[in-house]
């Protein structure tokens, strides 16, 4: 088994933290996203997409992260992630749609109007812009130009907030009277959705998560398990976590004002 990856990459995140739960080895293949590496020849004849993770399991090669976590559920059922009903199945397959649909874009959002910005504006515009002129979606690419250009007051920043808001709402409520997600047992729900709290605690909004009690006792819960310490921490690049967290605390006022005006 190998997994092509990003150590800071969300989805990649998701997929090394189902792999370290279910105890199954793999070969890492590091992509350096900021390098372009994900859009080289041999990365493009796997992943015609040009993001990351992209798993290699007996020669066959899976991509998207919420159907390869789904794959190696189904491929190694020793240690079940998925609830058994299959109505509850719906219910978490429903949720991982909706963070794939909605929170997953707009987590790319501000990730790059905070956290990437500053690191981008030090490189010469040319090489930004040969960079952005690779993602093959159109809208992708002028999204990115859009916060790169404009950051925290890109016209889709505020949204993107919005949208992580509401996402970290319902959670919150869901974990009102669970442990879990899905109830009393840790599922792909939950793999789902941790890396876009942690991203927002990354970029220095630690006050979304604070502010939502169920969320934060679950959030403190999931980095107690071991799996975490394995797909999370020890991929953690600790210099680059301070530059994401001091680029927040820089923009917290731009937030803050741009926030509270009305739609």
């Amino acid at each position: 088994m190998r997994l092509y990856h990003n150590s800071l990459s969300s989805c990649s995140q998701k997929v090394r933290m189902v792999l370290h739960e279910k105890n199954l080895a793999y070969e890492d293949k590091l992509i350096d996203l900021q390098k372009g590496e994900q859009f080289s020849s041999e990365y493009i004849s796997l992943n015609p997409n040009a993001v990351v993770p992209t798993l290699e399991d007996n020669g066959i090669v899976f991509i998207e992260s919420t159907l390869i976590n789904e794959y190696l559920d189904d491929a190694y059922p020793q240690i079940p992630l998925k609830p058994e009903a299959a109505a509850d199945k719906h219910k978490m397959r429903l949720l991982c749609k909706k963070i794939d649909d909605a929170l997953h874009p707009a987590c790319g959002i501000i990730t790059y109007a905070i956290g990437a910005r500053p690191s981008l504006l030090t490189r010469p515009k040319e090489e930004v812009d040969a960079l952005i002129e690779q993602i093959p979606s159109a809208a992708r690419r002028s999204i990115r130009r859009s916060v790169v250009d404009n950051g925290v007051r890109a016209p889709e920043f505020r949204d993107a907030m919005l949208t992580h808001r509401s996402m970290f709402d319902q959670a919150n409520e869901l974990l009102a009277d669970n442990d879990w997600l899905m109830g009393p047992a840790f599922t792909l729900a939950d793999c789902a959705l941790m890396p876009y709290v942690l991203r927002a605690c990354h970029l220095g909004q630690n006050a979304e998560v604070d502010s939502r009690p169920n969320l934060k006792r679950w959030f403190d819960a999931i980095q107690q398990r071991p799996a975490f310490n394995e797909a999370v921490t020890k991929w953690t690049p600790a210099p680059l976590i301070a530059a994401f967290n001091k680029a927040g605390q820089t923009v917290a006022a731009d937030i803050d004002e741009v926030m509270s005006k009305l739609p």
